[in-house]
């Protein structure tokens, strides 16, 4: 276990035994999909950051776990969406849903994963829960679909490309830290706080996921060069072209136009990245975000769900995949 993970070992094993509860099935194939991904759930952070907010502000309840339970089985359904939708054969290292089983079943899958959610929260009368997670759903719906809407234009601004990341994102962070306080009966104060904590921290995690795709890439789960080669500007790429000539912004955008390319000419893109520091502004913005969220967990009272938050924020901004 990581540190972040140890703090709170046994928040974390709780929830690891009521969502296997949760994902119980006698249906032979969603049990075999289920357990799959279940096995390669990676760090659970976003549910992590709900048991955290609850704890922050007063103590983790019943409700925390389930509003956790909820935010790790929409987050996995729209994990298994978007592999369908970018055609991902790989998901943290091991075949995606829908190379395993095919498009259909996958969607299928996630719609699954998608029920069981709204299902927990109907059946326990956790309407607030229910009312927050179903904005969340609809803003990251909309950040995908402007997503896709610049990515062909490829007229994408530095303004627009943070109000794409909040939305895909951010917004579930902040989702899963306001979950933990409303479980925890927050007061409005410290709800606000934790939205806030949540969003910075949804952008940190996305900025550094855009700096990994040039770096570290043996350690990645996705493909190397895999927002270049998906026709995507991410934040390294869109602070470099601000600074290229005429002649090499053309031909990055002719590449990412194109829907095959050679790897020399991904690598070109990469090589541009570097050549005009797209890396370091994405890290100076990181090192922003990681003050800002520093200064709000400052306000929080001492304990094990502050080391904790301490921790993921540090894991978030070291982490090599």
């Amino acid at each position: 276990m990581i540190k972040f993970q140890e703090i709170i070992k046994e928040e974390i094993d709780r929830f690891d035994s009521e969502f296997k509860n949760t994902l119980s099935t006698k249906a032979l194939l969603l049990h075999k999909i289920t357990k799959y991904i279940s096995k390669n759930s990676g760090k659970k952070i976003r549910p992590i950051c709900t048991i955290i907010a609850s704890g922050l502000v007063n103590s983790v309840t019943e409700k925390t776990y389930r509003s956790a339970i909820l935010i790790e089985l929409i987050h996995t359904a729209t994990l298994v969406h978007d592999d369908i939708v970018d055609d991902a054969q790989i998901r943290r290292g091991q075949f995606a849903t829908n190379t395993i089983w095919k498009n259909k079943i996958a969607v299928l899958t996630g719609d699954y994963f998608l029920a069981k959610g709204l299902e927990l929260s109907v059946l326990k009368k956790d309407y607030d829960t229910l009312g927050l997670i179903s904005n969340v759903v609809q803003k990251m719906v909309e950040g995908e679909l402007v997503q896709i809407e610049k990515t062909k234009k490829l007229n994408l601004t530095e303004l627009e490309y943070f109000k794409i990341i909040e939305l895909k994102t951010g917004v579930l962070f902040e989702c899963a830290f306001e979950l933990g306080g409303v479980a925890a009966d927050a007061n409005t104060e410290d709800l606000n706080k934790l939205r806030s904590l949540g969003l910075i921290l949804g952008i940190l995690f996305q900025i550094k996921d855009d700096i990994l795709d040039y770096t570290n890439i043996s350690f990645s789960g996705k493909q190397p060069l895999n927002d270049i080669k998906e026709g995507k500007i991410n934040f390294p790429l869109l602070s470099s072209l601000k600074k290229m000539n005429i002649i090499e912004r053309s031909r990055v955008f002719r590449i990412l136009r194109k829907k095959t390319n050679t790897q020399s000419q991904y690598i070109y893109i990469k090589e541009l990245v570097v050549k005009y520091k797209g890396i370091e502004e994405a890290e100076l913005i990181i090192q922003k975000k990681y003050n800002d969220a520093l200064n709000i967990i400052s306000s929080f009272k001492d304990g094990k769900y502050k080391k904790s938050i301490s921790s993921l924020v540090r894991f978030l901004i070291d982490r090599k995949k």
